[in-house]
């Protein structure tokens, strides 16, 4: 089976690219450029049995289909716009059901500054498949994954880890801390935090040259409910900060000290967690030792197959 990252990396090579792509597949969202000012288009899918489940309330998948994509959003720095929705229906998703489903569709893209304008309605004997694209605009330069560099600080949004117990269908999308972090001079690389903090820092790092990592574990936001399902042990509490997934929050690179003193910042996010190193390598600090860190985070298992360059 294929890693993820692996059959993604080669998309880019498939798809090649034209005039008008400023940033193309590779990052939390693309770039593209229009007549007036610069367009940032994503597209997320959530699956049932994969990214919730048939008991979940469909008001929430809903929500929760358009703020992972507003989520990407975020990361490039972008403001929302417009959203096409597809629906895939099984035959237990009834009327009273799909109402729920668009009324969370619905609130979340207003929620976020955004207006349905379109999309695609499709039945299967399959799972629900709720498929966004969200469209938005940027009002200066875009954040990427591309720019960190040896000695920048590194920072994170929220809490982290624990996201199964609920957050992981609540979670709201850092949209204001996207757009303010973009208008930093000193923020040089973000990325949103979908499949792990280890696994997407690695990502981060790999797309700004194969750079390292140090993490401070003291420093690290530990989640209310991540503390829970480790039964109060902060040891195993902090792997699941450093592994689970779907926290949804903005993870950063930036010169130390460089933000300016007002904006939505928590004073706990203008905190380091740690810095960005020359060597490749991630490494946790704890209790005075430094120890090397496997990349934990999740990825899709696909087939292997070859992906031929666009000619």
């Amino acid at each position: 089976m294929a890693a993820e990252r692996d059959f993604t990396a080669g998309l880019a090579r498939f798809f090649g690219t034209s005039r008008g792509v400023r940033i193309g597949i590779g990052d939390d969202a693309a770039v593209v450029r229009n007549r007036r000012q610069d367009s940032v288009a994503c597209c997320d899918p959530v699956v049932e049995g994969v990214h919730f489940t048939r008991e979940a309330p469909l008001a929430l998948v809903g929500q929760k289909a358009v703020n992972r994509n507003l989520a990407d959003l975020a990361a490039m720095g972008a403001h929302a716009d417009w959203l096409l929705v597809s629906l895939v229906l099984p035959p237990h998703c009834g009327a009273k059901e799909r109402r729920a489903l668009l009324h969370g569709i619905r609130r979340a893209a207003r929620a976020g500054g955004a207006v349905v304008v379109g999309g695609d309605v499709a039945t299967s004997r399959g799972p629900l498949v709720v498929t966004v694209t969200a469209i938005g605009h940027l009002k200066g330069k875009a954040l990427v994954r591309s720019g960190a560099v040896a000695g920048d600080t590194l920072h994170v949004s929220g809490p982290l880890g624990g996201s199964s117990a609920g957050h992981h269908l609540r979670f709201q999308p850092p949209l204001r801390e996207g757009q303010w972090l973009a208008s930093q001079r000193g923020v040089h690389a973000a990325i949103d935090i979908s499949d792990g903090l280890l696994l997407d820092l690695a990502t981060l790092l790999a797309s700004s040259g194969g750079l390292g990592a140090e993490l401070d574990a003291a420093a690290i936001p530990v989640s209310r409910a991540a503390n829970q399902l480790a039964d109060g042990d902060r040891q195993r509490a902090l792997w699941r900060a450093l592994g689970d997934g779907e926290d949804h929050v903005l993870l950063w690179t930036q010169k130390a000290g460089a933000l300016a003193r007002s904006g939505p910042l928590s004073p706990r996010s203008r905190t380091p967690i740690g810095r960005v190193l020359a060597e490749p390598g991630l490494w946790l600090l704890q209790n005075g030792r430094r120890q090397a860190l496997p990349v934990l985070g999740y990825q899709h298992a696909l087939a292997a197959s070859r992906v031929r360059p666009a000619r």
